[in-house]
């Protein structure tokens, strides 16, 4: 079995991608799964780092704003395509499975007119510009939520969940196992800088619990040293930390998880059981962040913080609230742990083997 996966740009695509090429190879050990990416996405760093094969491809996201970029990212996309021909021609793939970004279109277009088996994937409750384009054209759409915008034919889709990586699950385990109630923050590789500043801001409503509580805080680079100086200042023992790359052990330690809602994460989340206060991106394409949440809300599984009633103090509310109600806590985290679909990346590996056998 030979796997082309294209796609990536964010973590939110290149990791449920991986979770896949994991999951094809624990079925089929003697695969062979090469990514085609960017040279201007995460991929171009991560997958080399990790020991995976990739090849990339020249495009760009149209949506950007600015005529020129849009005009030269058009310009651009029948590069793409010839490369990615030359790529699966070299290569030989059994099928190509598209997971959204830059990269994905240029490749599944490639496959579809070679003729080979194709499937895409889409980790949000609405589905991104790229997945919407090709969905008529390939063998299998694979989506993460039942209610799925737009809603996709029938027969060749598969409602499988997100996939997440394996090491969430197991591996070291994070260092603090103090009677303290733990709090991880994040808010995507970069942090998301009104979450950042809920906390920076309104510290002192935590002060009351300082000998209680312990928090790490993923900030991303811009907002580090001023929400370290919060804590420290509110005598509030907390670990920030700019970027985390091993999610699973600080996940694991967690009491509860405040952060955005992007698909992965709540993927992720859910697998775990975690109960979660999220803060969806206001600016995400089609509102995806908000529609994912309304999803897990109705669950009972997370509670919705508008971005908007961030600066207020309105999510450290939420976080002292929750600490005082441990029932709720509970309720959450059970409701989260029936939402999960931990096996997401194994059924959707089971289905591409299905197509690319069809396809011999």
């Amino acid at each position: 079995m030979k796997l082309i996966i294209a796609g990536g740009g964010t973590g939110g695509h290149l990791f449920p991608a991986m979770a896949i090429g994991e999951a094809v190879k624990e079925l089929e050990p003697r695969s062979e799964v090469l990514f085609i990416g960017t040279r201007h996405g995460i991929e171009s760093h991560i997958l080399p780092e990790r020991g995976l094969p990739v090849r990339f491809v020249s495009t760009r996201g149209i949506r950007k704003t600015g005529l020129w970029n849009r005009l030269y990212a058009v310009g651009e996309l029948p590069l793409a395509v010839i490369q990615s021909i030359r790529i699966i021609q070299s290569f030989r793939p059994n099928a190509v499975l598209g997971v959204g970004g830059y990269a994905s279109g240029p490749a599944v277009a490639a496959a579809v007119l070679l003729r080979i088996p194709t499937a895409i994937q889409e980790q949000n409750s609405v589905m991104g510009t790229t997945n919407r384009l090709l969905a008529r054209f390939v063998d299998r759409i694979f989506i993460s939520w039942e209610r799925t915008e737009p809603a996709t034919t029938s027969k060749k889709t598969i409602l499988a969940g997100n996939p997440i990586r394996q090491d969430l699950f197991g591996g070291a385990v994070y260092p603090d196992n103090s009677d303290r109630f733990k709090i991880l923050i994040f808010g995507g590789s970069r942090g998301a800088a009104s979450i950042n500043k809920a906390f920076a801001n309104n510290v002192e409503m935590l002060e009351p619990f300082a000998d209680r509580l312990s928090i790490v805080h993923q900030t991303g680079r811009e907002n580090r040293a001023e929400v370290e100086i919060a804590y420290r200042e509110a005598g509030i023992h907390a670990h920030v930390i700019e970027f985390i790359d091993n999610m699973g052990p600080f996940y694991r330690w967690a009491d509860l998880v405040v952060c955005r809602s992007g698909a992965s994460s709540l993927a992720e989340l859910t697998a775990l059981g975690k109960p979660a206060l999220v803060a969806p991106y206001p600016h995400a394409i089609g509102d995806h962040q908000m529609k994912n949440a309304r999803n897990l809300e109705g669950a009972g599984a997370v509670r919705i913080i508008p971005d908007n009633k961030l600066a207020n103090g309105g999510l450290v509310k939420a976080v002292v609230g929750l600490m005082a109600d441990r029932d709720s806590l509970n309720a959450m985290a059970r409701q989260s742990h029936l939402q999960g679909r931990p096996e997401a990346a194994r059924l959707i590996a089971e289905n591409i083997l299905k197509i690319a056998r069809r396809g011999q």
